[in-house]
């Protein structure tokens, strides 16, 4: 349920030519799209804050009925964000700028989850995708569509060699605001994580301790961050 970056708009980026030397140089088009994801990367990165409504969908690669959830998403500059759901009323999701806390007790009661916050790479857009796309991902354009009658760009983002922890993202961008309503992440694992954003607002004041994670009593803290943190 997160979700940043600099980069020059000077990437080579794979578009479909009808010649040999098409291929060789971007496109208006494709400078268009990258020119759309920096302008996203630096309203994540430059705001004081973002609050927006959330739904999302994980599909198994074995197939069968997705597992749903909903709730309000928050996130702060690169470090901090928080998925607070409200469906299951009692899961957190919360990356406090040093480590991300999994605490799902709709799954996985009596225990959570202190891991680096690389480990929730997929769950943070912000700086995971967002994050120099020019440089380390292959772009390409899908058909333009809207959402809630509201006009999106779609694009689909190829991970070069060793560049993200997941195969492939579809973003569904907002040029008016520049914000993401909507994410399709599929996973190294093959685990598709589907995310839907509304009521997205920037620069407005947060619930206090929102990127804040107090471990409930008596339950268990499985503290990954500590093992796997360079020492």
């Amino acid at each position: 349920m997160s979700l940043l970056c600099t980069t020059l708009l000077c990437a080579t980026l794979l578009a479909s030519p009808s010649s040999a030397q098409s291929s060789s140089k971007p496109t208006a088009r494709d400078s268009a799209r990258v020119a759309l994801l920096e302008r996203t990367a630096a309203t994540y990165r430059g705001t004081r804050s973002l609050r927006a409504t959330f739904t999302q969908a994980i599909t198994s690669v074995r197939g069968g009925p997705p597992m749903r959830s909903a709730g309000e998403f928050f996130q702060q500059g690169s470090q901090r964000f928080a998925f607070r759901f409200t469906d299951p009323p009692e899961d957190r999701i919360v990356a406090d700028g040093e480590v991300l806390w999994l605490y799902l007790p709709s799954t996985s009661k009596g225990q959570v989850l202190k891991v680096p916050r690389a480990v929730g790479a997929g769950l943070d857009i912000a700086a995971t995708v967002l994050r120099e796309p020019a440089r380390r991902f292959t772009i390409s354009g899908l058909p333009d569509t809207t959402i809630d009658r509201t006009p999106v760009q779609v694009l689909h983002l190829v991970p070069k060699a060793g560049e993200a922890p997941f195969a492939r993202t579809t973003l569904w961008i907002e040029p008016r605001s520049a914000t993401v309503r909507r994410a399709v992440i599929v996973e190294l694992s093959g685990l598709t994580r589907t995310l839907a954003f509304s009521r997205i607002r920037t620069g407005t004041t947060l619930p206090a301790g929102v990127f804040t994670f107090t471990p409930p009593p008596g339950v268990r803290v499985i503290d990954q961050a500590a093992l796997l943190t360079p020492r």
